[in-house]
């Protein structure tokens, strides 16, 4: 790999992981591995490109060769060609985004869960904890940071409905 033998990559990853540390070093190591899937793909379907840009081109020296009647034969059987291929192409990318909208609503539905654990876990300690008497300064500051967290929720909420359009006309 590169000329890279076992022990420098042992080397290499170990002083990663002193100068990254331990969790920086696992993102690291997964960006990498997504930048080497995404220009393994790239590569891929440009070296598919070629080779089917060469294939038109040996295509077109064939028909040059071929009669008249050999030629439209030939021009039919490649117009099904590409259809054929342009619905492949089609299928690949339905699949892809398919795989993409199952991959985005199982991370939404995880958020979901992480999110209903969270308030549930608030919801426990609020509970389990004692509140301070009424008049204490203590009970003044959590009311009033109660008071501001409601107001954030409120407005982030009002961030994410869009405004419904007026029906009436304007006078």
């Amino acid at each position: 790999m590169f000329g890279i033998g076992s022990t420098e990559l042992l080397v290499i990853l170990l002083v990663g992981l002193i100068v990254l540390g331990p969790k920086s070093l696992a993102n690291v190591s997964k960006t990498i591995g997504r930048i080497v899937g995404e220009f393994r793909r790239v590569s891929t379907d440009f070296q598919r490109t070629l080779n089917a840009e060469a294939a038109r081109e040996e295509q077109k020296e064939q028909m040059q060769k071929m009669s008249a009647e050999e030629r439209s034969q030939a021009e039919k059987e490649q117009a099904e060609d590409q259809l054929r291929a342009q619905k492949l192409a089609k299928r690949r990318q339905e699949a892809e985004e398919k795989a993409a909208n199952a991959k985005k609503a199982k991370a939404e539905k995880l958020d979901e869960q992480v999110k209903e654990a969270a308030d549930h876990n608030q919801d426990a300690s609020n509970a389990a904890s004692p509140m301070p008497p009424a008049d204490s300064p203590l009970a003044r500051a959590l009311a009033k940071t109660h008071a501001e967290a409601q107001t954030s929720q409120n407005l982030t909420e009002q961030k994410a409905t869009p405004p419904s359009s007026s029906t009436g006309s304007a006078v």
